[in-house]
């Protein structure tokens, strides 16, 4: 077997057992079995899609992979950081109107160690600190916008496409 075999092999079995836990925490009657099977199922899609699309070279890139937002849409991102009025105290690349100078640049996010220096820049921490900034860092000039989890997902999915230059 080859080792992109062997990665895919790896992969799909870890989403199937990530769709059995899931499954088991559901609760008979409540309607989420069939929703569980749909996510698992465009888990599994999206975790072929990207062994099948891997580089050239045939290694998968590990980092790039643990940025990748599975059902978030960076189109979407891009919009809500205009509509939440990000772009009022950040310069964020790509959103019209977006040249605020009270908070940092988000100019190549995705290579920053942490966000707002207090969380590791990880996609579950920067969706946390978009929700409710002020409970990870009380003193921080960043309000809570009343920013949903999808939203911050989406948003989050298009901070991770700017790289540094």
């Amino acid at each position: 077997m080859t080792k992109l075999g062997s990665y895919t092999t790896v992969a799909l079995v870890g989403t199937a057992c990530l769709g059995a836990m899931v499954w088991s925490a559901v609760k008979p009657g409540d309607g989420l079995g069939s929703q569980t099977v749909v996510m698992t199922q465009d888990a599994i899609r999206a975790t072929a899609d990207w062994f099948r699309r891997g580089p050239a070279d045939g290694k998968p890139d590990w980092e790039a992979a643990s940025y990748d937002m599975y059902d978030a849409d960076p189109d979407r991102g891009a919009a809500l950081m205009l509509e939440h009025g990000c772009g009022s105290c950040h310069a964020i690349p790509g959103v019209v109107g977006a040249r605020g100078s009270v908070g940092p640049s988000l100019e190549g996010f995705r290579d920053r160690a942490y966000v707002a220096g207090v969380l590791p820049n990880q996609p579950g921490g920067l969706v946390r600190w978009l929700v409710n900034p002020p409970m990870h860092s009380p003193q921080t000039a960043m309000p809570d916008l009343g920013v949903t989890e999808d939203e911050a997902r989406d948003m989050a999915s298009y901070l991770y496409t700017l790289r540094g230059g």
